[in-house]
C-alpha cells in the first residue's frame, strides 16, 4: 500500500475507523451474548475516539475528492475488516468472548502496522505524532486483548 502524504494517510485512516465502527455496530445487533456485547461496546468506544481524532486532523490536509474516492476504494477495504461481520461470525466473535478478543486482536495488530507505516510517511511532525499516539494506544489495546485471550484459553 502506497500512501504518499499526510492527507492520503488521514483519508484512509478515517475510512478504516468508519468501517471498524460499522462492523462493530452490526456485530452488536447480531450477538445475543451479554459478555460479547459488553466487549464490543468497549472496542467500539476506542474506534469512535480514533475516528474523532483522525477526522479533526484530516480537516487540515484536504485531499481532492476524486483522489479520496480512489484511495478509499483501493486501500481501506483491504486493510481492516475485509470480511466484516461475516468474518466475525466465522471467527466465533459474535458468540464467544474468546472469539471476539481474537478477532479484535488481529484487527488491532493490522492497525498498529498500518498506522505505523502512515506515521513513517508523514513529514508533518504533528500528524506523525497523532499516528504514533494511536499506534501506542492500539499497541496497548492489543496487549490487553492478547492477555484476555491467554486468560480465557487457560480457563478452558
Amino acid at each position: 500500500m502506497v500512501v504518499r502524504n499526510e492527507g492520503q494517510a488521514l483519508c484512509v485512516a478515517v475510512e478504516m475507523e468508519r468501517r471498524a465502527i460499522r462492523v462493530y455496530e452490526r456485530a452488536l445487533m447480531l450477538t445475543d451474548d451479554t459478555q460479547v456485547a459488553s466487549g464490543i461496546r468497549e472496542i467500539l468506544a476506542d474506534e469512535q475516539e480514533h475516528l474523532r481524532r483522525f477526522s479533526e486532523m484530516r480537516k487540515l490536509y484536504a485531499v481532492p475528492e476524486e483522489e479520496e474516492k480512489l484511495l478509499i476504494s483501493s486501500m481501506a477495504a483491504e486493510v481492516l475488516f475485509t470480511g466484516g461481520v461475516m468474518e466475525m461470525k466465522r471467527e466465533q466473535a459474535l458468540t464467544t468472548l474468546l472469539g471476539l478478543y481474537r478477532y479484535a486482536a488481529d484487527s488491532e495488530a493490522g492497525a498498529v502496522e498500518t498506522y505505523g507505516n502512515f506515521a513513517a510517511k508523514c513529514s508533518d511532525a504533528g500528524v506523525r505524532d497523532v499516528f504514533m499516539s494511536i499506534v501506542h494506544e492500539e499497541s496497548e489495546h492489543l496487549t490487553e486483548l492478547l492477555e484476555k485471550v491467554k486468560a480465557l484459553e487457560a480457563a478452558k
